[in-house]
């Protein structure tokens, strides 16, 4: 028999899952908002070809990332902050789409 616990969520077999340390579930609410906001703020920058800031943007991101354990969240702001290093405004379109995406998406289990 399956139980199910009233603090986690039902996982959605077709949606990602992120298993984050009980410890940082107090912080988690401001990390997500954070985060969307960082690609609001990297979409608007690439609207105005500011690729300096697309690229301090995703370095941060890329670290906070890390610290939660969101291994995607790190690996699509390596990827953008490479593009933006280079210019790829296409690229970091695509990125920033995926991680708009996934960060709607995503869901959270605390362990």
């Amino acid at each position: 028999m399956n139980q199910t616990f009233p603090d986690q969520p039902i996982a959605h077999p077709d949606l990602p899952i992120v298993h984050v340390e009980q410890d940082f579930e107090p912080l988690l609410p401001k990390f997500m908002t954070n985060r969307k906001r960082e690609v609001v703020t990297m979409s608007e920058a690439l609207a105005r070809q500011d690729f300096d800031t697309v690229r301090k943007v995703a370095h941060g991101m890329k670290g906070a990332g890390g610290s939660f354990g969101f291994d995607l969240v790190t690996a699509r702001a390596a990827t953008i902050e490479q593009a933006a290093k280079t210019g790829s405004a296409a690229s970091i379109a695509t990125e920033l789409a995926l991680l708009a995406t996934y960060l709607e998406q995503v869901q959270v289990v605390f362990d």
